[in-house]
């Protein structure tokens, strides 16, 4: 199965561009997409506190292929980043990256991997510096309504409006479009709708298939299931 994944982010890349490059990568490469996934974690949280992300790692079957617009998409940081590709290529789960018209399997070279990687380390230190100089990236606050965020998803699919979605949850209709204009959830709707209505050719296939084997973030989510959903 060939897997979308957005990442809702405060920085320079929207929905919207990730969305544009991600179907551009796909149509060169004949991909076809059967489903698309959103993650909304705090950028300041940890790879270890990001309990829907592990979650979706976990929901992973052997052989998928994973499109991201970038590695920020992972995770920004270069260690978590290791972990991530090491738990995916275990279960050779092979990595799309459609900024950087990169595709990460089994089979791939360690240096493709180690430059990709060494870009991303000189990308933080940009990042570092110009924080330094008093232009730090914006941060999404987070928000009362973080806890209807599946269902709101949900009704904006079925083109519910904003105002029988305000009646629905029993909140406050301005409260309500202030989140979903500040969350960019139209977008990420009209994103998911968008990708999986893009050209379906035939999806590519590995030649070869390694051993599944369990890394550490999955293992964590054995132990703790309660903390596990899906935003879409």
């Amino acid at each position: 199965m060939n897997i979308v994944l957005l990442k809702n982010r405060s920085d320079d890349a929207p929905i919207i561009v990730q969305q544009k490059q991600i179907m551009k990568y796909a149509h060169h490469h004949d991909l076809k997409i059967d489903t698309t996934e959103i993650e909304n974690s705090d950028s300041t949280l940890e790879l270890e506190e990001r309990k829907e992300f592990k979650g979706f790692l976990r929901s992973l079957s052997k052989n998928d292929h994973i499109i991201i617009f970038d590695l920020s998409t992972f995770s920004n940081n270069v260690e978590e980043l290791v972990k991530v590709f090491e738990c995916l290529l275990t279960r050779s789960i092979s990595i799309h990256i459609a900024d950087a018209n990169a595709c990460i399997h089994v089979d791939s070279k360690p240096l493709v991997l180690l430059d990709l990687l060494v870009k991303q380390r000189e990308f933080n230190k940009k990042l570092d510096k110009e924080k330094a100089q008093g232009r730090p990236k914006g941060r999404m606050s987070k928000s009362k309504f973080d806890a209807y965020r599946p269902q709101v998803i949900e009704l904006l699919e079925n083109r519910t409006s904003i105002s029988e979605i305000a009646k629905i949850l029993h909140v406050s209709r301005t409260s309500l479009k202030d989140y979903v204009n500040s969350r960019g959830l139209k977008e990420l709707v009209k994103a998911k709708a968008t990708l999986l209505q893009s050209p379906r050719q035939r999806p590519l296939t590995l030649t070869k298939a390694q051993t599944a084997k369990e890394c550490s973030l999955i293992t964590q989510i054995i132990d703790q299931p309660e903390g596990l959903h899906h935003e879409l």
